[in-house]
């Protein structure tokens, strides 16, 4: 391939793949090395013909000696071409240590943090990289042996997120080595691209030669082709299981996942997988855990009893036919219940509204009773009401029931989950509780035929 149409190929990529418009600017992640050097000079000469902007960024990992200079070189380079350019550094072994990720997994981490501030101020709507076809080949068989599914092995994408633009993915090593020498371009070689101490270097320089060398010497191609069409079938499963998510949810928010078990045994065991990972994935919880899901998915298939630990501080447990996940506690809630008036319990996110009304409403209000509005007889409150959370060694006397017992007893009876216990809100009056809110009032506190008072009481809860 020539040096005029590998620059045409990268400008097709960014006008027709990545939708790159004029009058917009692409911030380069420039190493210093022959792929990220030869991507600069692509953009710098096509910027003119695109009619965009380029700025250029170089971030020091800081885990070798010589990484100063390289620092310093990729700043003349830029300097040399009259770009914009942005140095950065950070200690990715010690983040390495402090969050034990991998030095890979650290380095990328601190190096997107970097990309995306930078970008942010310079006003940049890209981040173009310089990932190429043998770094898409060896990060497929890195994941392959990991043993990763179709996401994995999808590899890198060419455009993600709409903004961070991979426009030499599909073109191997040795057409930008013979680009630099053409241009006669210069470069910095890394050493720790040689260092055996890492995997990645180990396919790079052991894996990927003998596999080319015995079984097939357009590895890098096929690899390539793999690649994408696993992206093609990882994308189609993606939505699919989006599509799901509709009918399989019946109730989400940060600390709880709440899952209809029947709907989601009722889809193909890939699109299951898809739906947990999916979800667990939207609640920041790092790395996917293939055994976490598969405990998941087992509990939704075989119903066992009490709580299920998972990874992160998440628990699950099953409840007839929800599959119930949660994480962390809730504080425990305590406040003063306005009678009449609203009572705002913040850590609920939900308000108590109490209103005083003559007991000859009783009849009229029977539709409107149910788990969370409830009638009281007001003449038998005492003030203060409290509106708490269950403590240990609460007892209750249920609606139509002879002496009390206890509250986790009750509990037990109604079926409700022990994983969702802290979930729980109680109105009390003095030593009793009136009110279990979502399951039943306190018999003492019943609306009888002598009643003349009553306390009508609604949990609105906050969207």
């Amino acid at each position: 391939m020539s040096p005029l149409e590998l620059r045409a190929l990268v400008g097709a990529f960014l006008r027709e793949v990545a939708g790159v418009r004029a009058g917009e600017t692409l911030l380069l992640a420039l190493s210093g090395g022959l792929d990220s050097t030869v991507l600069l000079d692509l953009l710098d000469q096509l910027r003119h013909e695109l009619g965009t902007g380029l700025c250029v960024a170089h971030f020091d990992h800081q885990l070798r000696p010589g990484s100063g200079a390289d620092s310093r070189f990729a700043a003349e380079l830029a300097a040399a071409r009259g770009l914009p350019f942005s140095g950065g550094s950070g200690d990715v072994a010690g983040h390495a240590r402090r969050h034990r990720l991998s030095l890979e997994a650290a380095a990328r981490q601190l190096r997107y943090e970097f990309l995306d501030e930078v970008a942010r101020a310079t006003g940049c709507q890209y981040i173009a990289l310089a990932h190429h076809a043998d770094d898409q080949a060896e990060t497929l068989l890195m994941h392959l042996l990991r043993g990763s599914g179709a996401t994995g092995l999808g590899a890198m994408h060419p455009v993600r997120q709409g903004r961070y633009l991979r426009p030499l993915l599909a073109i191997e090593r040795p057409v930008l080595a013979a680009y630099a020498r053409a241009e006669g371009l210069a470069f910095r070689e890394d050493p720790s691209n040689r260092d055996l101490r890492f995997v990645r270097n180990r396919v790079r320089c052991e894996l990927i030669p003998q596999l080319q060398a015995r079984y097939n010497p357009a590895l890098v191609q096929a690899l390539g082709r793999t690649a994408r069409i696993l992206q093609a079938e990882d994308s189609l499963l993606a939505e699919l299981a989006q599509q799901a998510l509709q009918t399989v949810v019946c109730e989400r928010s940060a600390l709880k996942i709440v899952l209809a078990a029947p709907a989601l045994i009722n889809y193909h065991i890939a699109v299951q997988r898809r739906i947990v990972r999916t979800l667990f994935e939207a609640q920041d919880q790092g790395p996917f855990d293939f055994a976490q899901l598969e405990a998941v998915l087992e509990l939704a298939r075989q119903p066992a009893p009490g709580l299920l630990p998972l990874r992160a501080g998440w628990r699950m447990q099953r409840a007839g036919e929800r599959l119930i996940l949660r994480r962390g506690q809730l504080p425990p809630a305590a406040e003063r219940v306005q009678s009449p008036g609203q009572t705002r319990v913040p850590t609920r996110r939900c308000t108590l509204v109490a209103q005083s009304l003559p007991a000859a409403r009783f009849p009229g209000l029977k539709e409107r009773l149910g788990a969370w509005c409830a009638a009281l007889d007001a003449d038998q409150l005492a003030e203060p009401l409290i509106l708490r959370s269950p403590r240990p060694g609460d007892r209750f006397q249920p609606l139509g029931l002879q002496g009390r017992k206890k509250l986790s007893d009750f509990l037990i009876d109604r079926k409700w989950p022990r994983i969702l216990r802290d979930e729980l809100l109680l109105l009390t009056s003095g030593d009793q509780i009136a009110w279990v809110a979502g399951l039943e009032i306190g018999h003492p506190f019943r609306v009888r035929q002598d009643t003349r008072r009553l306390l009508l009481l609604e949990m609105q809860w906050e969207s």
